[in-house]
């Protein structure tokens, strides 16, 4: 029956954002020296080169140069994902994911969509 068929699922975020490349122009806006922002991050100066490069990264580093920069990159990937998305009627997907409570303090909790998730756990 054709009306049961799954169509795959669109990639939740778009392969032309490079995160490595936005906490770059973060950084640059900072006084901070490389070296510095390295040992603020518990990396080497070169991971901290590494990282510049990067167009994926892991989210607990990522929460970690968030609090280093103060500045919600979570949150720029998502605006970047609403800017790219074209198909407003593509089916969207529901992602969770285990945070502590240091990640949970860097996400925009005026965000509708995580009140919700919020409340849901509470």
């Amino acid at each position: 029956n054709s009306r049961n068929k799954i169509s795959p699922p669109t990639p939740l975020m778009k392969k032309n954002i490079h995160i490595g490349k936005i906490i770059k122009k973060k950084f640059e806006e900072t006084d901070m020296t490389v070296t510095e922002f390295a040992k603020l991050i518990h990396k080497t100066r070169t991971t901290a080169y590494d990282i510049f490069n990067r167009k994926s990264i892991d989210i607990e580093l990522l929460i970690s140069i968030s609090e280093v920069l103060n500045y919600d990159f979570i949150g720029e990937l998502y605006q970047a994902q609403e800017t790219l998305q074209t198909d407003k009627d593509a089916p969207h997907y529901l992602v969770c994911m285990e945070i502590d409570e240091t990640g949970l303090k860097q996400m925009d909790l005026k965000d509708p969509k995580i009140l919700l998730v919020k409340k849901i756990i509470e």
